[in-house]
């Protein structure tokens, strides 16, 4: 955004600048507004690479900047020549501008349509940044008895330069603002500690992704972090914490987009996973605990977690399956830990457990 807005305050003040002087006076200042103008360009260069994950090249447009000041202060204090001060002043920033489209060009293609709409919108007045001095080669008068900022040409390309400025700025502030509306959403959705998402997000997600399904059935996993507190007391807080991402990281190894992985609060997970079965899920949920098992805590000691599974069919049975989960999860915690205890189902063995 910084450079976005160098983009729009340094030719602002060159324009507003250069429109109260003669052509006299264009040749004194020629120079120093030359660098607002190939700086304010190269700035939206610079700006909207870095949205797409890249650069304008600083060091090419320092040269293609250097060569162009040297060319002005030459028409402008060795020969006085505006036509060709203009020809090369808007070479110079159609060039510098042009550094950037290969950044924005190569960048990741979103689907959002105001992002495409301002990579589109760019590329477009890179474009135009093109095709004027074209324009100005053939189209602007040329003598001494001309005064440029009161010429119809001069004019029209002030007129040109607002519409397409106000309607890039427009677009920006629209992406803008939904940038920061969904940074503070995914701040309120997400804990801080694992990145997973959190209470309020999931009682909020889940009820829409099981209506929204047509694949198979929902499952629900708690899983329980084993003697949590006892790793706080011994090893230490950070290592508790430590310990909370490893278990997100094994857990979102083990899942797939459609699926959401929750922390629920302290060293309790969710897991709704989109499956087939209860089988299916217990094969998935035995297969988190034994990579569990696969973590080294300090002293060498393996980090174990237990599970409680129940089968979803609709989203009005969300509680009510919370609480199953979680006393199925409270069973595996009295029977020993370190296992996946699941609910029976119609046409699945009642009471499966499988353990360690």
């Amino acid at each position: 955004m910084i450079w976005l807005a160098a983009a729009y305050i340094l030719p602002a003040f060159a324009i507003a600048v250069q429109s109260m002087q003669t052509n006299q006076q264009l040749a004194q200042t020629s120079v120093v507004l030359g660098c607002f103008y190939l700086f304010g360009l190269w700035a939206i260069a610079q700006g909207m690479a870095q949205r797409s994950g890249g650069s304008a090249y600083p060091k090419i447009a320092l040269l293609i900047s250097l060569v162009a000041l040297v060319g002005l202060y030459y028409f402008s204090q060795v020969v006085d020549d505006l036509h060709v001060r203009m020809l090369i002043l808007n070479i110079a920033m159609a060039l510098l501008v042009l550094l950037g489209a290969a950044a924005v060009y190569r960048g990741q293609k979103s689907a959002d349509l105001f992002e495409r709409i301002l990579r589109g919108s760019y590329l477009c007045f890179v474009a135009y940044s093109l095709i004027r001095p074209l324009v100005i080669a053939i189209a602007i008068e040329q003598g001494p008895s001309v005064e440029l900022t009161q010429s119809p040409m001069w004019l029209l390309m002030l007129a040109a330069n607002l519409l397409l400025s106000l309607w890039f700025i427009g677009v920006l502030l629209v992406v803008t603002f939904r940038e920061v509306l969904l940074t503070l959403k995914k701040e309120r959705d997400l804990d801080s500690l694992t990145y997973l998402l959190n209470r309020r997000a999931f009682f909020e997600q889940a009820p829409v992704r099981i209506q929204r399904s047509r694949n198979g059935l929902w499952a629900l996993l708690i899983c329980d972090v084993d003697h949590f507190k006892q790793i706080n007391d011994t090893l230490g807080h950070a290592a508790g914490d430590e310990v909370l991402r490893s278990v997100a990281k094994v857990l979102l190894r083990n899942t797939r987009h459609t699926d959401l992985v929750v922390r629920l609060g302290g060293e309790e997970f969710v897991v709704l996973l989109n499956c087939d079965s209860l089988q299916c899920a217990c094969v998935a949920a035995e297969r988190m605990r034994e990579q569990f098992a696969e973590v080294r805590l300090a002293m060498g000691q393996k980090l174990t977690a237990s599970f409680g599974v129940v089968v979803i069919e609709s989203a009005q049975q969300l509680q009510s399956a919370i609480n199953q989960a979680d006393a199925l999860l409270y069973l595996a915690k009295k029977t020993g830990r370190n296992k996946v205890v699941s609910a029976p189902v119609a046409d699945e063995p009642a009471g499966q457990l499988v353990s360690a």
